[in-house]
């Protein structure tokens, strides 16, 4: 399961990550974004992810209080998505 954690510290690392996740269980990856402030952290275990959601999110780690949520699929964006829904022909 895909987790998403953002307002991270800018001095935040993929370790500091994978050692907070694997308190919950086993990690599959975590992979920090450009910016630094998001990662997504793979999780096998489903159960395992979301005990990791409700245990860490609102917590702090170098001073910034994380956001922790099931991530979205990519290319699942919503109404409010940068791709946008469907286009209608003119006419």
């Amino acid at each position: 399961m895909r987790v998403s954690v953002s307002n991270l510290a800018g001095e935040a690392t993929e370790e500091d990550l994978r050692q907070l996740f694997e308190l919950f269980g086993s990690v599959t990856s975590v992979t920090m974004h450009r910016s630094g402030a998001r990662c997504i952290v793979d999780m096998p275990s489903r159960a395992a992810a979301k005990e990791a959601i409700s245990g860490l999110a609102g917590q702090e780690l170098l001073g910034h209080e994380m956001e922790v949520e099931v991530a979205r699929e990519p290319g699942k964006g919503g109404a409010g998505s940068a791709r946008g829904g469907r286009r209608r022909k003119r006419r």
